[in-house]
Parts: C-alpha cells; sequence; structure tokens
C-alpha cells in the first residue's frame, strides 16, 4: 500500500487531539509517529552517558560545562551558539559533546577550525582529556582520508582568484556530521572569505564558540547566527525593521523578543554564576643588574645583529626572521650566547669580518666570571622558598640550551628539578606532570610545556626569558591560570636592566598579560586591532613591529623606547574600547547583569 506522510511530526499538538479530529490519512502514518515519538524518547539526552569514561581525564567536575553539553545536545541538536564568558571551558564543554556524539553513534565525520595558535591546543586536550584522536590538517589532500580533523582556519580558506575556488575546496565535498568553530567572533563580516568558506562546509550539526558574538554592531550577531541558522532572525531587512532602533547598529529594538530568538540557539553563562574563584595574576618584574663585562657583551650582541651582520658575499643581512631566530637565543643565557656565537664563528656563510666580531663576543663570554641573570634567578627561587617550602615553581625558557644550564646551576640548591622539552611521547609527558606534582620543586619548560597542558597546582612562574609574542607569553601564563588555581600567582620576568628587552619585558607583561584581563580576552583585544595574524615567516604583528623597531633603532635605546611606547598607546586603545564591547554584549546578553573578572 502506498503511504502518502504530510504530517510534520514536531507538531506539539498531541496525538489523540489529531486521532479525535480525525486528521491522519492512515493507521499506517499513525504507526509511524507513535514510533517516531517513541525513538525521539529513547533517543532524547537527559544525562552524558560518555562521562564516567572522561571524568577520570579532567581535573575538575564543574557542572556548568556538563549542563551546557547537555542542553546543546537535547535541546538544539548541537545547532547552537556556545558564548559562555572567557575562561569557563568552552573547550572542555565542547569536547563533552563531540564525546557524547561519538558515543551515541550521531557522528562519524567532525572538523573543528581554530585560530592557527589553538590548533595543536585543540589536539592535546581532545586527546588527553576525551581519549579522541583528531589528526591536523596540513595539505589539501587530507580532506577525504581524516574522519577527526583540526584544521586552522586561517591556513585553510585560501581563494583561488584566477580558478575561482577555494583552494581547499576538498572540504566542501564532504558532509560533515559535526562542525565546530572556535573564536567564531571572526566571522562576523560575511562579506568576507573566511564567512564564505566556512558558510559553505556541508554540515548536519554546527556548532560556534565566542565569547563576545558582536562587538559594537549587531550587524555582526546577525552575520553569526544566520552562518549558523538561516533566516533565524529573518532576512537582513527584516533584521534591520525589527531590531535596529532607527537603524542604530549599536542599539536593539525590541531587545526582549531579540533575547527570546537569541536564547533559542545561545547558551550562555557568566563568570559570576559559576561559584568558581578566580584567583590574581600578580607580576613582577625583576631588573637584572648587569656587571660591566656582561654590559659589553650585550652591546657587542646588537650591534653584531644591527650592523655588522653580513653574509660571506659581503651583503648586509636585515631580515625580520634571521634576526628573530637568532636575537633570543644569543640573548636567553651565557651558555645560549656561547652556543649561537659558536655557530656564526664556524659557518662559512657569514662574512670574515661578522665571524671575526662574533668571535671577539665569543671570548668575553667563555671569560666571564659572573653570570648576573642566573644570580638573580637564584634569589628568587631562594626567597620563594624561603616563604613557602611546599611552593612549586614553573621556569620557562625558549631554548633547551639554556634549560639545562638552569637545571645546572640550580641543582646546588637542594631542590628537586625536572626538565619539560620536546621530543617527547605523550606517556611521558603525562609522567613529568606527575612527578612535577607529587614530589618535585621545580620544572624547567620551553615552550612546549605551554601548549595545552594544565599546571593549576603551581603558582609561581618565572620568565627566564620572554618571547617577543605576546600570545606565548599568554599560553605560559595559562598553564598555571587555570580553572581550580587555589593561589594568586605570583609571574616572575627577568630582564636586563637599561637594555632593549626591559622595555618589552614591561610592555608585554605590565600591559598586555597581567593587567586584569582573563584567559582568552588578550586574543579577541588583538583581533580587534587586526594584529592577531601572522606573516608567511611566522611573525605576529606585534612581535614584527618590535623588530622593526629594534632594526631602525640602531641600538639607540632612546629611540626604541618611543616605538615600543605607540605600540603600548595602540594597546590602550583596543583594551578601553574591548570594554565598552563587553557592556554593550552583556546589555543584550545577560541582561544587563556584568560577570565578574
Amino acid at each position: 500500500m502506498k503511504i502518502t506522510i504530510n504530517e510534520v511530526f514536531s507538531e506539539d499538538e498531541s496525538i489523540l487531539d489529531k486521532v479525535e479530529k480525525k486528521e491522519f490519512e492512515s493507521g499506517e502514518v499513525l504507526k509511524l509517529r507513535v514510533d517516531a515519538e517513541e525513538m525521539s524518547k529513547e533517543a532524547e539526552v537527559n544525562q552524558l552517558i560518555s562521562y564516567n569514561s572522561i571524568k577520570k581525564n579532567l581535573e575538575y567536575e564543574l557542572p556548568h560545562q556538563r549542563e551546557g553539553a547537555i542542553k546543546i545536545l537535547r535541546d538544539m541538536n548541537c545547532m547552537a551558539l556556545l558564548a559562555d564568558e572567557v575562561g569557563l571551558g568552552k573547550t572542555i564543554t565542547t569536547g563533552m559533546i563531540i564525546k557524547e556524539c561519538i558515543v551515541r553513534g550521531l557522528v562519524k565525520r567532525v572538523l573543528i577550525l581554530t585560530p592557527p595558535s589553538l590548533v595543536d591546543q585543540w589536539a592535546q586536550e581532545l586527546k588527553f582529556k576525551f581519549d579522541l584522536d583528531f589528526e591536523i590538517i596540513e595539505n589539501k589532500n587530507q580532506w577525504d582520508k581524516i574522519n577527526f580533523a583540526i584544521a586552522s582556519i586561517d591556513r585553510v580558506k585560501g581563494y583561488d582568484e584566477a580558478q575561482g575556488k577555494f583552494k581547499h575546496d576538498k572540504v566542501h565535498e564532504i558532509e560533515w556530521d559535526l562542525l565546530i568553530v572556535d573564536e567564531a567572533h571572526k566571522l562576523k563580516d560575511r562579506d568576507t572569505v573566511r564567512w564564505r568558506f566556512v558558510d559553505k562546509i556541508p554540515k548536519k550539526r554546527f556548532l560556534i564558540l565566542t565569547a563576545t558574538p558582536f562587538q559594537n554592531d549587531l550587524l555582526e550577531l546577525y552575520s553569526l547566527l544566520n552562518l549558523l541558522k538561516r533566516g533565524h532572525l529573518g532576512t537582513l531587512k527584516e533584521f534591520k525593521k525589527k531590531f535596529l532602533f532607527r537603524g542604530n547598529k549599536r542599539y536593539p529594538l525590541n531587545p526582549h523578543e531579540l533575547k527570546d530568538k537569541l536564547q533559542e540557539v545561545m547558551v550562555r553563562r557568566r563568570r559570576d554564576e559559576t561559584g568558581i574563584d578566580y584567583k590574581k595574576r600578580i607580576p613582577r618584574i625583576v631588573a637584572v643588574e648587569m656587571s660591566k663585562e656582561e654590559e659589553e657583551i650585550y652591546k657587542d650582541i646588537t650591534e653584531l645583529l644591527q650592523t655588522k651582520y653580513f653574509s660571506a658575499k659581503g651583503e648586509e643581512i636585515r631580515g625580520k626572521l634571521i634576526i628573530y631566530s637568532l636575537l633570543p637565543k644569543i640573548t636567553s643565557s651565557s651558555k645560549s650566547a656561547i652556543e649561537s656565537l659558536t655557530k656564526i664563528v664556524n659557518n662559512p656563510k657569514y662574512h670574515d669580518g661578522t665571524r671575526e666580531f662574533a668571535n671577539m663576543i665569543l671570548n668575553k663570554c667563555l671569560n666571564l666570571k659572573k653570570d648576573s641573570k642566573i644570580e638573580a634567578l637564584t634569589e628568587i627561587v631562594k626567597k620563594i622558598y624561603s616563604e613557602d617550602r611546599d611552593a612549586k615553581i614553573l621556569i620557562y625558557t625558549r631554548h633547551p640550551t639554556t634549560a639545562k644550564y638552569i637545571i645546572e646551576k640550580l641543582s646546588t640548591l637542594g631542590l628537586k628539578l625536572i626538565d619539560f622539552i620536546g621530543g617527547m611521547s605523550r606517556e611521558e609527558k603525562l609522567e613529568k606532570i606527575k612527578e612535577f606534582k607529587a614530589d618535585v620543586n621545580i620544572m624547567v619548560s620551553t615552550e612546549t610545556g605551554a601548549e595545552g597542558l594544565n599546571f593549576q597546582f603551581c603558582s609561581n612562574l618565572i620568565n627566564y626569558d620572554l618571547p617577543w609574542n605576546p600570545m606565548a607569553v599568554e599560553q605560559r601564563i595559562g598553564r598555571v591560570d587555570r580553572i581550580g588555581q587555589k593561589k594568586d600567582m605570583y609571574i616572575y620576568s627577568l630582564a636586563k636592566k637599561n637594555t632593549m628587552e626591559e622595555h618589552v619585558v614591561d610592555l608585554i607583561i605590565n600591559k598586555m598579560c597581567c593587567i586584569g584581563l582573563v584567559i582568552g580576552e588578550l586574543p579577541i583585544i588583538l583581533f580587534n586591532l587586526g594584529l592577531d595574524s601572522k606573516d608567511e615567516s611566522g611573525l605576529s604583528k606585534i612581535e614584527e613591529m618590535l623588530l622593526n623597531a629594534f632594526i631602525d633603532s640602531k641600538n639607540n635605546l632612546e629611540k626604541f623606547a618611543k616605538d615600543v611606547i605607540r605600540i603600548k598607546d595602540l594597546l590602550d586603545k583596543g583594551i578601553e574600547e574591548y570594554m565598552k564591547t563587553k557592556d554593550n554584549n552583556s546589555a543584550l546578553l545577560d541582561d544587563g547583569k556584568q560577570g565578574t573578572n
């Protein structure tokens, strides 16, 4: 028998009412309706059946994360905007959703699009906490070979104007069961390549993550929601007429109705609703007084890089990437300076005059009787342990050579130290973390320990040397500034006095990373200022600006300081504008109640 179905099974009207009105065309349709509703009840998500398998991997049990995951799964069918305030663990909530979908057999192909700086962190969080193996997309031929993929949206969104297609167009040939976009405030403009790239991806379920769904323009909110659920806020013309007060993009008309429409697709919790006790970051910049010999070496090194750095052919080497790769190594520690200068001296690609000058500096380094920086570090460590014998200290350096040097020098203090450098397996990393938490006093880590790992049981962090990229520093601090931290955090940063390093450390620590912002807010501010992207060499905009100032200064500290102040003023304006944006977001999203920071 042929059955014609013209019923919408999701209608609110009860089946009994339908039967009484004799509105069903056949008994078969009625049976299908009953079966569908029974199946729907069985599939209804009222708890996370996967939770017991992952809770052992989570440092803390936070009800708001589990509740958010259930709401998105049960009420929104994973078509949602997760807009929790920064610092509440949107990644963990999302991981719970992914795990639950896989365990229930709802998804077989998942794609996560993130900013470049978060790709590795996402992969590690999903692996360590949820036992999920996601592969990172490195080239356009991988798409049809990977079922669980993570990609840098900046890397894959490229558009070939000549061919009129996206370079990674294979992603648009796959129907993804679940698409997740992190830092989705970057999709606020529907006229961008980024927005069109995401919009074109076939997806059954779509989860977008951002704490700031719009900045100062309600049309940004429309673009984001239109990407998530086409037509949810009507056409653009309808939205403007219904929700913009006299066409003003900042002030909503009918705000209560707009809030109701948002609630249908949005999960958002404020920090003050969760009961989490957030701790302060207390910065301590330690100005290292150099000896006369060390001052000479520092001046010689900057002179080498700024005026005496030549190739064997006699061409001046002025590439930012070259200087960027060398400057931090030479200034990190006396040990790494010796290593780097030795390589220059022995490498024929450099001009004889450059090699001779480098050899002169090398001899000065080898004859140093005093290392003021390591002495300053030793005093900090002694002070910390004189006040708290149970203290844990996390020391960061950019270079393995310096890490080994620090351990060698601090080993005389009678404390237990451990290193955390690259090349370790997941199991080795977890074992090191376990040791640090149990009975190790100090962990000395390279940037390997700044991504995706949590050390909230440690409240003392020392930057022995500092990257010129504020987001790299933010990642370091973010390892201890996690939910579950029970103490205020002391962030010590060493800087050689009366050097360019001192100005950079002050800018990044005092003006960017320790000014009361919450984890996750600095990236938003840099994005708003257009300073979050990287150039082809991998340098962030801030690094590029600082390196240009370094090169242009020709060793003139006063000129360099003025350039740093200009960068600071730019950041101050960005922070001020962001704070206004938070107020605007809260007025619409949080009924005007402000979260605590």
